[in-house]
């Protein structure tokens, strides 16, 4: 069974997160790129948005009973053959970790074009997961 409070505790956090990032659309490609303090924050909230999906995804596939993933991607990977992502969104996600990972791993290397094009173009993948996330908080 899921523990609610658990999932809505992290539903909050990542709708927190979404609005931190909508934040700096406001910003043109020229000023994300420039402003050392404005990408290293926004990539922050990045990485943290995706570890919040993480979290959400590994408790629910826990609480499931569902098959242990290999790593983030198989988590999301888990969720998507459970049915409780679609393939489209399942694939949009797993695109998340593997930038998180560079976000954490390899963060000498981050492209700040990228984390500016997600923040741009993206951002609305939050809101799906979010929604599949909610669905548990129904039941």
């Amino acid at each position: 069974m899921i523990d609610q409070h658990v999932l809505a505790s992290r539903l909050s956090t990542l709708e927190g997160y979404r609005a931190k990032l909508a934040s700096f659309e406001r910003y043109t490609r020229e000023e994300f790129l420039e402003d050392e303090d404005v990408h290293q924050l926004a990539a922050r909230y990045l990485q943290l948005a995706c570890e919040c999906m993480l979290d959400m995804a590994q408790h629910v596939i826990g609480q499931q009973g569902f098959r242990q993933p290999t790593d983030y991607k198989d988590a999301i990977e888990v969720l998507r053959e459970e049915g409780v992502l679609d393939d489209d969104l399942a694939g949009r996600i797993k695109g998340w970790m593997g930038f998180r990972n560079v976000l954490v791993h390899l963060y000498l290397q981050t492209d700040h074009g990228q984390s500016y094009a997600t923040i741009q173009h993206e951002l609305g993948d939050l809101d799906e997961f979010a929604a599949c996330m909610a669905t548990f908080l129904e039941e």
